[in-house]
């Protein structure tokens, strides 16, 4: 019989022992089946939420975006430290007019969770003062409306554009609602523009809608938010956009040269970029790839073991079969062939199952984690990683049943009770 012959032979009994044994088999593929969905929907999920987190990383202005943030003045400096003014709005205009480097400027008066009150409703959400540069940071797109220009910002105007959280909790999904007015800590404001809705999806277990952070975030002019809940036109922090790349380290040279003349020679500001989020994100990654699928790998050792055990009683139960047909002519070859194809059949169909299975998973995963709208139903590269590993995995625990039943000796095989 020619090996391919021999191997057609090989997987049809493969075919007849797992209908004929259907529970036996069900449950040494059961480890494969495992292995296979939990490689593929943990892979699947990380994936997702990464694309995420770079999407987000990408709208939030990526590695051209500098952060300034206020912190204890260095201890060499700290018994004078009273003479610096801190973060100011002031400091925003000096940075604006001294960095000719710098493409967008703005600063961040953080309000932090505020509720929000509107056609009979409340709900709670996170307000954020800003200047028009904003959206050149940012990226977000509006779906109506306007955005804070600059007579907002020079007349203190009582206007606010709202996240999608915000208008689908007070006035419903997918509502226009430029113009209505809501109630912010006991203030009205004029709604003058609506965020487009970031990652808002349908719930899987009757939980409404779940919303990004993103999506939580309402806006207001600085100037407004500074003379309505501050007592101090102190601002949390200043968001820079760096016209390009190569331009960075100027531009942080020339942000520290202005707040260090502002803030009066005292050090108590630090500049942030982008990179080191970046370093830990691509870390963030690697690290969910490699363990996860290091734990997906050893359930489909241990289903790799469950097939092992199955071929082996499955030796013992059919020795006299093998010593009929080595006594009709069979070679060790033959029954080699054989055994080790009906492993590698069970644990090919294990895979698809477990293929199967994961796409059931990540379907769940997708309706039922939020910001999960991003998750791949069919992650190929996952499936094809998850599938060969199987294969291999049949084929490495069939090899020492095959090698056992093919070295019996006929005599004693026919013998055997």
């Amino acid at each position: 019989m020619n090996p391919l012959a021999a191997m057609y032979t090989g997987a049809s009994n493969g075919i007849r022992e797992v209908w004929s044994n259907k529970v036996r088999t069900l449950l040494s593929m059961s480890g494969i089946i495992l292995g296979v969905a939990a490689l593929v929907a943990m892979v699947g999920i990380v994936q997702g939420m990464l694309g995420n987190m770079r999407a987000s990383f990408e709208r939030s202005g990526g590695v051209l975006k500098l952060e300034v943030h206020p912190r204890e003045a260095p201890e060499d400096q700290l018994h004078i430290a009273g003479i610096s003014p801190g973060m100011t709005w002031r400091d925003v205009g000096a940075i604006d007019r001294a960095t000719p480097l710098a493409a967008f400027v703005t600063p961040i008066v953080d309000m932090r969770w505020e509720r929000f009150v509107g056609n009979g409703r409340r709900t709670g959400a996170l307000l954020h003062g800003v200047t028009p540069d904003w959206t050149g940071i940012s990226q977000r797109k509006l779906e109506y409306g306007r955005f804070i220009a600059d007579y907002d910002i020079n007349s203190k105007a009582p206007v606010i554009v709202v996240g999608a959280h915000v208008v689908a909790e007070l006035f419903g999904t997918g509502q226009n609602v430029i113009g209505e007015q809501i109630r912010v800590n006991g203030d009205v404001y004029t709604i003058i523009g609506q965020f487009e809705p970031v990652a808002g999806i349908g719930g899987a277990f009757g939980g409404g809608r779940r919303w990004s952070w993103e999506d939580r975030i309402n806006l207001m002019p600085a100037t407004t938010a500074i003379s309505r809940y501050r007592g101090s036109d102190r601002v949390d922090r200043i968001e820079i956009m760096a016209a390009d790349v190569e331009t960075l380290p100027d531009l942080i040279g020339q942000i520290e040269n202005t707040l260090t003349q502002t803030h009066r020679g005292i050090q108590d500001f630090e500049i942030r970029t982008q990179d080191e989020q970046l370093a830990e994100l691509k870390k963030l990654e690697n690290s969910f790839t490699y363990s996860l699928g290091g734990i997906a790998g050893i359930s489909l050792l241990v289903g790799g073991i469950g097939i092992m055990n199955v071929m082996l009683a499955s030796v013992s139960e059919r020795i006299r079969e093998i010593g009929v047909r080595k006594a009709i002519g069979a070679r060790s070859y033959d029954i080699f062939i054989q055994f080790l194809a009906e492993a590698v059949v069970i644990s090919i169909l294990g895979g698809l199952f477990g293929l199967a299975a994961s796409v059931g998973l990540l379907s769940i995963a997708r309706d039922s984690i939020p910001e999960g709208g991003n998750i791949s139903l069919l992650p190929i590269t996952a499936m094809l990683y998850g599938f060969l590993f199987s294969s291999l995995i049949g084929l490495a625990s069939g090899v020492y049943p095959a090698l056992r039943a093919s070295r019996l000796d006929p005599i004693d095989a026919l013998r055997y009770e």
